[in-house]
């Protein structure tokens, strides 16, 4: 068993060692002082920016400005860009889903006609 002082001294020297077998610069230290420097926490799925574009435009729409907003893959333009289009996408279902019943209802005949409501006990 190795004694408590080696055990921390062979972890100091595999941390600095790691630096030199991956090609990555590793940060400056004394030889006297180690610590150990947090790895990062790979970005969830719905915070990448292709996610976030695709959950917008096909499956959320208005709804996913939140997490558009809350990302930080998007500069501020960007946000303010799609933001604008997402809200262009979504005014076009809302402006023409009425002409279109209004049509089929002109096509059908049900604009004239007088609408009987029965109702039986």
């Amino acid at each position: 068993m190795i004694p408590v002082e080696g055990a921390t001294e062979l972890r100091r020297l595999r941390y600095l060692g790691r630096g030199e077998r991956t090609g990555r610069r590793r940060p400056r230290q004394n030889a006297d002082s180690w610590q150990t420097v947090p790895r990062r926490r790979p970005r969830q799925w719905y915070y990448r920016p292709w996610s976030v574009v695709f959950l917008l435009f096909f499956v959320l729409g208005p709804f996913g400005l939140p997490l558009l907003w809350k990302s930080a893959g998007f500069s501020r333009g960007s946000k303010i860009v799609l933001t604008v289009a997402v809200m262009a996408c979504s005014a076009l279902p809302i402006e023409t889903v009425p002409v279109a019943v209004r049509v089929a209802m002109e096509q059908i005949g049900l604009v004239g006609a007088p609408m009987t409501v029965g109702i039986s006990s």
